[in-house]
């Protein structure tokens, strides 16, 4: 951070790169963190050689070599004493059995961005009667939890497993050692301390106010002021980053910004001087950091903007890039473990691709979109090395995404903060309004290509190329005409899908069933569709399904309808058949009832059916099982001249009270599970045997099973191996 008065200061322009002193401050941030991360990652070996560098460093009198080296040093202490702490927590004896613990919510309970899990801080365990005080590891909870809030206490009882090696995921500061199922559970109160516990109350009314249970868009809405995304559908989430948008949900410096220019509005007024304004402002970072929580992106912005409101109030202008340095080494030193945290490492990236990119488009009228345009750019180049490495694909569309989705952003998040501050509850809705607008722009991005490590090495060849001036037009439009190639190369399903009717396709969508019958007229007949509404969209974009004209939903078990309730009512359905069962859980009814404000519900008789060119015989079930997996709807297709045996999940009971059926594609029940009879399959006569199945924890398929179809003559295919099996019949 620069230490000259204003007058003379130089502030770096958006657009720049840093200057030497700028590049020495991040130096010795990079030095600090790269320390953190030798230093828990091995221990205290590389610290003699560490030293001894630094050493000689200053023997010859490189003292600049040597300040960064020290850095480093210093960053390892950090990283060898959080080590340190951490093995202790790992060693500490967890309670046997079940226990009913005193906890601390550490964020909101549950919801579909952890999969229904919370981090929990234990401040007591109850054994036989017995209350003591545990300062043990940090752990997660799961169950009846999608009430609580951050910092509010319960009473748990729950069985404390250690998590295996490798899967601590707790945030900084707060590795999670330990997972529980909880039995039960009771209120104990707030905790977080005065400050804690007035922000909870603060965070609860604003979520009071916006409603996120009761609307997509106020759902988001959560999501840009407070990073609540509980109440978003997983789907909604997947969308969101693939869309490269999830940066919007992960508050920081925007967010920190208006908070502080609100503050600021308020008491502007009192004419209170820079120092005391900085103060004001300092003390509201800190109840911002409760409100929202200390997740990585939350903290680094908070730091940033304490480092210039504290500069400000001594009469210095601080140079963005340095305190960006030196924010980055502070919350290292303070916690080592953000040197191996994807969101720390991804906001750090991404302030810095904005700060160099918004400047590069100056020229683009009008200019808000050029600074928009150059911002998106430069984060997106910025944090492409560090998803590719976690994740392997980066979103090609992201800047065009970006550009698009900020202004309804903007406004959502505006028109949501006034709305749930004032309680004028049309104002809220006008935001969430905006809010669905971007969720649309999600949807619609997420459909266009993820890209890997080679198409983005050509991309960025050719951007680099269009530095040098002389060849900047025909780069630019090389780089115009390899993006267009690329959409129209990786995304098939934009353009009417691949040529394949009539045919017979088992979709991968992981553990379960989501089959296709696509007729050679265009009509469309869908049986299951997986647990994953995400790879369920995906499948149903790789072959250009727009609409559905038929959707048969076999039986109420999650693997074969949990993904259609992100399908039903974002793609026309024309009508859909289900099998009810006495015993179907309330999951299962809600879609239903769903379904049914869609399109037409209805339960069908045994007996024969068209849709269009594809002709379905209704086989079962014959009368009520008390297997749910018996229950399954079983149908004969005809199409293409062959016949298709879509068996559900029966078993044998159900199996044996009904003729195995000539055919020559078989859809293996139950994930090729040895829940079936070889004997009644294999007299279907069926040439090809196709298993829908992923990975799974149930031993599916059984290898006795799969090698007495292959040895009765039927090959056998899986989605678990080959992705989509695809089978065509001639017109």
């Amino acid at each position: 951070m620069s230490t000259r008065p204003a007058a003379a200061g130089r502030s770096l322009l958006p657009g720049r790169f840093p200057d030497r002193h700028a590049r020495l401050y991040l130096a010795g941030a990079g030095a600090v963190w790269a320390g953190a991360a030798l230093g828990m990652r091995f221990g205290w070996r590389p610290a003699a050689l560490v030293i001894g560098l630094a050493g000689l460093a200053a023997l010859t009198r490189r003292w600049t070599a040597a300040l960064v080296i020290g850095l480093g040093a210093v960053g390892m202490t950090a990283g060898l004493l959080a080590d340190a702490r951490h093995e202790m927590m790992r060693e500490a004896e967890l309670p046997a059995g079940e226990v009913t613990l005193l906890v601390e919510a550490l964020s909101d309970g549950g919801g579909e961005g952890n999969d229904g899990w919370a981090p929990v801080r234990v401040l007591a365990v109850e054994e036989e009667g017995r209350r003591r005080p545990w300062d043990g590891p940090v752990g997660w909870l799961r169950g009846d939890i999608s009430h609580w809030q951050r910092s509010s206490l319960w009473w748990a009882a729950t069985v404390m497993t250690p998590l295996p090696d490798g899967e601590d995921r707790g945030g900084p500061g707060r590795r999670a050692l330990w997972s529980g199922e909880v039995e039960e559970v009771r209120s104990a109160g707030r905790g977080g301390g005065w400050a804690g516990r007035k922000a909870a109350e603060v965070r609860s009314l604003i979520l009071d106010r916006l409603r996120p249970e009761t609307d997509r868009g106020r759902a988001l809405l959560a999501g840009f002021l407070l990073g609540h995304t509980a109440h978003l559908q997983k789907v909604e989430v997947e969308q969101m980053r693939r869309a490269g948008l999830s940066h919007f949900v992960a508050v920081s410096g925007s967010n920190v910004a208006l908070f502080l220019g609100a503050l600021f509005l308020l008491s502007g007024p009192l004419g209170w001087s820079s120092r005391r304004r900085a103060a004001l402002g300092l003390s509201g970072l800190g109840f911002f950091v409760l409100l929202i929580g200390p997740d990585p992106s939350v903290m680094r912005a908070a730091v940033m903007a304490g480092l210039v409101l504290t500069a400000r109030a001594f009469g210095l202008r601080p140079d963005i890039w340095r305190v960006l340095a030196a924010g980055v080494g502070l919350l290292i030193l303070a916690a080592p473990e953000l040197a191996f945290s994807l969101g720390f490492q991804l906001s750090v990236a991404a302030t810095a691709g904005v700060m160099v990119g918004s400047g590069w488009f100056e020229k683009v009228k009008p200019r808000w979109l050029g600074t928009s345009l150059g911002a998106s750019c430069g984060a997106q180049l910025a944090v492409a090395p560090i998803l590719l490495l976690a994740i392997g694909s980066i979103p090609l569309w992201s800047p065009a995404a970006n550009v698009t989705a900020a202004p309804f952003v903007a406004a959502a998040t505006g028109l949501g903060g006034v709305g749930a501050l004032t309680g004028l509850d049309p104002v809220t809705a006008a935001g969430a309004a905006a809010a669905k607008v971007v969720l649309g722009i999600a949807e619609a991005a997420s459909g266009l290509p993820q890209i890997d490590w080679w198409a983005s090495l050509l991309l960025g060849s050719i951007g680099a190329a269009a530095l040098w001036r002389p060849i900047r037009p025909a780069a630019v439009l090389a780089c115009a005409a390899a993006v267009g190639m690329l959409t129209v190369s990786l995304s098939p399903g934009l353009f009417g899908g691949p040529a394949v009717r009539p045919a017979f396709a088992a979709l991968d969508v992981g553990q379960g069933d989501a089959i296709l019958l696509l007729g050679g007229g265009g009509e469309t007949v869908l049986v299951d569709g997986g647990g994953d509404g995400l790879l369920l969209r995906d499948g149903l974009a790789r072959f250009g399904v727009r609409a559905i004209d038929l959707l048969i939903v076999s039986h109420a078990h999650h693997d074969h309808y949990g993904g259609l309730a992100d399908v039903m009512g974002s793609i026309p359905v024309g009508a859909m058949w289900y099998a009810p069962f006495p015993g179907q859980g309330e999951e299962f009814g809600e879609f239903i009832a769903d379904a049914r404000a869609h399109t037409a519900v209805s339960t069908p008789r045994p007996g024969r059916y068209r849709v269009g060119g594809i002709g379905l015989e209704v086989l079962g079930p014959i009368r009520r099982y008390a297997s749910l997996n018996d229950q399954s709807i079983v149908v004969l297709a005809a199409l293409g001249g062959n016949r298709i045996l879509l068996s559900g999940d029966v078993e044998r009971i159900a199996q044996g009270e009904m003729a195995p059926p000539p055919t020559q594609v078989l859809k293996v029940p139950h994930q090729g599970a040895a829940t079936s009879d070889p004997g009644w399959l294999i007299d279907t006569g069926a040439s090809v045997a196709v298993v829908s199945v992923g990975p799974n924890r149930y031993g599916h398929p059984s290898a006795e099973l799969l090698a007495e179809l292959a040895e009765a003559g039927m090959e056998v295919r899986r989605t678990d191996l080959e992705g989509d099996v695809v089978i065509r019949f001639p017109m």
